[in-house]
């Protein structure tokens, strides 16, 4: 074979084997990014499924546990379990709920389970009902009176704070009764004051003569006839050696001793109800006896604190001035400028300001009492600079104008459960305690008038649905053209 066809033989066999080569090549660079591509997607899943990040876009913060439970989460020092009984073992929403704790602190751990399944556990914690949670410390164990935000930080609570706080209600006098369930009682604010690691006791100091060491707060509420001398001075002793008092009055109830107890610590409990035209409880199919508060003065007890509450013919309770010396007062809730102290009602008259007998608005219904904090001229300065309210001293003692608020008929009513429970929980130097509102979905609802509901269903029910119609009709006689 000559030189010339050697040569072109050659190149044929290159032409040949380079598109091979190429090909080879090709697929194995596919090859290899395919198998790049399904280790980095694997990497991904792997690291998404052990390391799981969530966003919570809602403008309430729906699926977001609070910053208070957050601040609560941060200082634990011990491991805490969350035992939920579920049935089967398995609840979408309950597991979110409990998600959002572990996520938030690496000593919470949280487990789901079936009550059937794990009988010798459920036996342990005395469970014998699903939807039951269960929290555990190192020593004590809680159970969380609803499977919701407030009732499980509160039971977190609760098991590393140790032994329960006791709280007193005075009895001998007529006063509500932490035991009663019937709609004047106390039976409702007892059990929310148990469940958030209190102890319920009742005291009568016409037979003990004192108020017990152990015991932190004192509760009166509403007592029907009056206290006696000694047991004035008793309580009045337990305020100077460092107890706190909550007082609850109730209207058309004379009671000089016990208001003599509070003029001691520059309060003046009027001898009125409180009338409010403008904001009240008609709404509800109440009067306009029953003022409607939904603004507060900065407090520890109100920091935050949004809710309405509502009260059942309160007494005005005025501030004095000059108060007596270390002693601050601070009205939490008032009634509106449109409200007065009516005096004249119990005596047949018609419900009608009468400046020259009643006290015109706004006037005080729940006052919070603490020691004078101090304040050099330079803190005033930077206070008012920053516009910080006043600070607030060591608790001395809460007094409203109202019992009811408190009852069981008005416990449950928006706020009013929360600020009786505020209340103690500042007065026992619980703070922390102070409740957590459960999130709202807001009411977004967009309100038409007539004529734009008529354009609205004008444009969506008949315009948008002929559109494509009329496009059609409109090509095919372009087409037709």
């Amino acid at each position: 074979m000559s030189k010339t066809a050697s040569s072109t033989v050659d190149a044929w066999r290159v032409r040949q084997v380079l598109p091979s080569s190429r090909r080879i090549t090709q697929w194995t660079f596919a090859a290899v990014r395919l198998l790049l591509l399904f280790s980095s997607l694997f990497l991904v899943l792997w690291v998404v499924n052990y390391n799981p990040v969530t966003w919570d876009l809602t403008q309430e913060r729906l699926f977001s546990i609070s910053d208070q439970t957050e601040t609560v989460l941060e200082a634990l020092q011990e491991p805490i379990t969350l035992t939920a009984f579920v049935r089967g073992g398995k609840d979408a929403g309950i597991e979110r709920v409990l998600l959002a704790y572990a996520d938030a602190s690496r000593r919470i751990d949280t487990r789901l389970v079936d009550l059937e399944a794990e009988p010798a556990l459920a036996a342990e914690y005395q469970v014998r009902e699903y939807n039951t949670l269960i929290v555990a410390g190192a020593e004590r164990v809680q159970r969380a009176a609803k499977i919701e935000e407030p009732e499980i930080t509160n039971a977190i609570l609760a098991v590393t704070r140790g032994e329960p706080v006791p709280v007193c209600f005075l009895a001998g006098h007529g006063e509500r009764n932490p035991g009663d369930k019937e709609r004047e009682g106390f039976s409702a604010a007892s059990t929310a004051l148990s469940q958030t690691n209190y102890e319920v006791r009742n005291l009568n100091l016409g037979v003990e003569g004192a108020v017990p060491d152990d015991c932190r707060v004192v509760v009166i509420a509403g007592p029907s006839t009056d206290i006696l001398a000694p047991e004035r001075e008793a309580l009045a002793g337990f305020v100077d050696n460092g107890g706190r008092l909550m007082v609850l009055f109730e209207s058309r109830t004379d009671v000089p001793e016990l208001a003599a107890l509070m003029v001691r610590y520059g309060l003046s409990v009027n001898p009125d109800f409180i009338i409010d035209t403008r904001r009240n409880g008609q709404q509800f199919g109440l009067g306009i006896q029953v003022p409607l508060v939904d603004e507060y003065q900065e407090h520890p007890i109100t920091h935050g604190f949004r809710p309405m509450t509502l009260y059942n013919m309160p007494r005005s309770i005025t501030v004095a001035e000059p108060m007596p010396e270390g002693i601050d007062a601070r009205p939490l809730a008032s009634s509106t400028v449109s409200s007065w102290g009516e005096t004249r009602f119990e005596r047949g008259v018609g419900a009608t300001y009468d400046p020259d007998q009643d006290l015109a608005g706004p006037l005080p219904i729940v006052v919070a009492v603490a020691t004078r904090v101090e304040e050099t001229p330079r803190t005033y300065r930077d206070r008012m600079r920053k516009g910080d309210p006043a600070p607030v001293g060591e608790p001395l003692l809460v007094a409203a104008g109202d019992a009811d608020f408190a009852s069981n008929a008005l416990f449950g009513w928006q706020g009013n459960g929360d600020l009786f429970l505020n209340s103690v929980n500042w007065l026992a130097g619980q703070q922390e305690l102070i409740s957590i509102r459960p999130k709202e979905i807001a009411n977004k609802r967009v309100l038409l008038t007539n004529r734009r509901r008529a354009l609205t269903f004008a444009l969506l029910v008949i315009l948008l649905p002929m559109l494509p119609a009329v496009i059609g009709v409109v090509m095919m006689v372009k087409k037709v053209k």
